[in-house]
Formats: C-alpha cells, structure tokens, sequence
C-alpha cells in the first residue's frame, strides 16, 4: 500500500473528497466512476471520526473497492478543519483537520490496517506530528504502524 499527501483547498466535506478523489484517479490508485462511488459512500455512511484525546477530528473516506487499482492512502491537511458527519452520529458533524482517503479492497488485511490506525490516532506521537503540521511525519506514523 502507497503513502502519499497531497494538498487540498476545498472547504466542503464534497469539495475535498472531489479533490482526493480525481487525484486518486489522476495518480492510477482509482479508475473513472471513483469520485461519485466515494460521494456515494460519504452521503450513505458517514467517515467523520472525533479524536477525544486531540484537539483536531479526523475524517477516512473510501468508496467500494471495485473502483481501486492501486492500494493507498491519500492524506491531506486542509487549511482550516472541514466539517464531515459524524460516523457516530451522522445527525452531527465533527472538524476534520486530518482526512485520510483509504483505496483497499475490504479484507482481513484492510480491517486489520483500520483497527491499527483507529489505535495510532490514539498516539501522543501522531497528535505531535499533526499539530506540527508535517505530512511526511504522520505518513511515517501510519507506514510503521499500519502497513
């Protein structure tokens, strides 16, 4: 699985994920189709988490694997935090200052990776490096506990 950061200047929950969505495409991890299959899945099940240990929320969008080519995760960190629903509560919405899209075939393996980044999102480290702001930082964090 690929770690990659790009930027986004989206300041909608649909605005960001059009971006990630069409730059998974434009770097081969997804095929056509893959940015509304993702709106698709965002509208019907909601990817916002609330981080209680941090001072920022996080947001782990994915779509139907039939659209992955390639494995990967795609961060990005907007500018200001992009309100997502609450997985939770999908009536509430949570401030995304990290968002995460997952390309994966749903497996063993991809359970298996979620469950480990639900527990990094938990990690002093992780927080330090997303309060700094540093991509390649928290790229490093999910390589080393994730993959």
């Amino acid at each position: 699985m690929r770690t990659v950061h790009t930027a986004v200047s989206g300041e909608t929950a649909e605005g960001v994920l059009r971006e990630l969505g069409q730059f998974a495409i434009d770097r081969g991890h997804a095929s056509e189709g893959y940015v509304e299959a993702l709106l698709d899945r965002e509208a019907e099940f909601p990817t916002g988490l609330a981080v209680p240990t941090a001072e920022f929320d996080i947001a782990i969008p994915h779509a139907d694997p039939e659209y992955v080519e390639e494995s990967a995760v795609v961060l990005a960190l907007p500018d200001r935090p992009v309100a997502f629903r609450d997985m939770d509560d999908p009536d509430d919405t949570v401030a995304a200052g990290v968002v995460m899209l997952l390309l994966a075939d749903e497996g063993e393996e991809y359970t298996a990776f979620l469950s480990n980044l639900a527990n990094l999102f938990q990690h002093p480290q992780f927080a330090e490096a997303v309060e700094a702001g540093d991509p390649e930082w928290i790229l490093d964090l999910v390589d080393g506990a994730c993959l």
